[in-house]
């Protein structure tokens, strides 16, 4: 694989799931650059660093962890989703 060759994100990978049917509330968009995309998991993965170390030095902390929860589901679905599009790249399917 070339270096000049762009991997995008598949748009298979969805997070907050909702209802009695556990239906995705939301997915990862087909087309974005890998690279941009990591950028993206790494900045949440970032705040979730920072709410959890906080939440840990508080007594009331219900609502950073519940924060650190949901960023969390979003950049593992981000990851995920540039896997996906890694090994459609590779040959390999999703």
């Amino acid at each position: 694989m070339s270096p000049s060759m762009l991997i995008n994100t598949v748009g298979g990978a969805t997070f907050a799931k909702c209802n009695a049917q556990s239906q995705p509330l939301f997915r990862i968009n087909a087309g974005i650059s890998c690279e941009e995309a990591l950028e993206q998991a790494s900045l949440l993965m970032d705040c979730v660093n920072k709410l959890t170390f906080l939440s840990g030095m508080e007594n009331d902390n219900d609502a950073m962890v519940w924060a650190s929860h949901y960023l969390s589901e979003m950049a593992k679905a981000i990851i995920d989703d540039v896997t996906s599009g890694l090994q459609l790249a590779q040959g390999g399917g999703v």
